[in-house]
């Protein structure tokens, strides 16, 4: 284990206990990242802006229910997809003016914490399976939001590495995520949550 994956338990660890120092820490560390992610899918600044506050408000609010020991990479991932994808949701709806949507869609009230728990098995079972290399750059680049640069440096391997990497970890990810049995209860209980591995 990493010093920085150290630190980050450790931050969690704290949060658990109502330690705001640690959620400015861990908002500061991942705020760039998770902001990335979201504008990609929602292609809108000031929507991004909008999500990426409700999802570290969410971070605060469902600290109790933060893995000990594990880093809140994957799980503001998942979260941050999920705030994306009703926001999408919510666009194409009101552009086509049609409520019967809703009744394609699960209510992200209802069921957000049920799909976000499935996601994040799957995710982080996913992410496990990667070589040890891959792994650091996978969550260094998609969940910290460095640059390839910035990744390449911090491990001292080459542009083109780090890039190969991400392709080969974001091809492994999405098709072992899609031989899970989930996977096909969660295409027909959400069907935009297919959006999440178009990337």
């Amino acid at each position: 284990m990493s010093s920085q994956e150290s630190r980050e338990i450790a931050l969690v660890a704290s949060l658990k206990e109502d330690c705001m120092a640690a959620f400015d820490a861990l908002y500061q560390l991942y705020f760039p990242g998770v902001y990335a992610n979201i504008l990609h899918l929602v292609r809108e600044d000031a929507a991004a802006q909008d999500i990426v506050q409700e999802v570290f408000i969410s971070l605060w609010e469902k600290r109790k229910q933060l893995q000990a020991g594990q880093t809140p990479g994957n799980w503001l991932f998942v979260v941050s997809y999920n705030r994306s994808l009703n926001y999408l949701r919510d666009q194409l709806r009101r552009r086509l003016k049609v409520t019967a949507i809703t009744d394609d869609v699960a209510e992200p009230e209802q069921d957000e914490w049920q799909l976000t728990a499935i996601q994040l098995d799957m995710l982080e079972r996913a992410i496990e399976q990667l070589p040890p290399q891959r792994r650091k750059v996978f969550l260094l680049c998609k969940m910290q939001g460095k640059t390839y640069a910035e990744a390449a440096s911090e491990l001292q391997i080459s542009h083109y590495t780090v890039k190969e990497h991400i392709a080969k970890a974001s091809r492994f990810i999405r098709e072992y995520v899609r031989l899970q049995p989930e996977w096909q209860a969660l295409i027909i209980a959400f069907p935009l949550f297919a959006r999440i591995f178009e990337q």
